[in-house]
């Protein structure tokens, strides 16, 4: 099964998709956050193109004192999603994702943290199968 992995932001946001298997992820794209009607749109779109059967959404953490409005906004999205499209969405920690992909490569970070998450969702799938 292809996944399709997410790293929100409010201003970029990285993709990356699966292999056939759902076993390696590899980066994708950047694609500008415009509002999360419209992002929803072109995630749904992308995972039609790419024969994607799930989206993965990195999550980030709930942490006491913390802003939680990124994480309303992400499981917004997801709602969207689902209703709207019909595509299922999972969550999956994105723990210091974005400053990994950074270290990593800074000029595609975005695109690599997506793939970090998406690698650390099949990892835990396949443990769990």
């Amino acid at each position: 099964m292809k996944y399709l992995g997410i790293d929100y932001g409010r201003v970029r946001v990285g993709t990356a998709v699966s292999d056939e298997e759902g076993k390696i992820a590899f980066p994708k794209s950047v694609l500008k956050n415009t509002g999360v009607s419209a992002l929803a749109d072109a995630m749904a779109r992308l995972a039609g193109a790419e024969a994607a059967l799930e989206i993965v959404l990195g999550l980030p953490r709930a942490v006491p004192g913390m802003d939680a409005s990124l994480r309303d906004e992400i499981q917004h999205l997801a709602d969207i999603i689902k209703k709207q499209y019909q595509i299922p969405v999972s969550f999956q920690d994105e723990f210091f994702t974005t400053r990994i992909a950074e270290e990593h490569s800074a000029k595609n970070a975005d695109a690599s943290a997506a793939a970090l998450i998406l690698q650390s969702f099949l990892d835990r799938q396949s443990k769990v199968l």
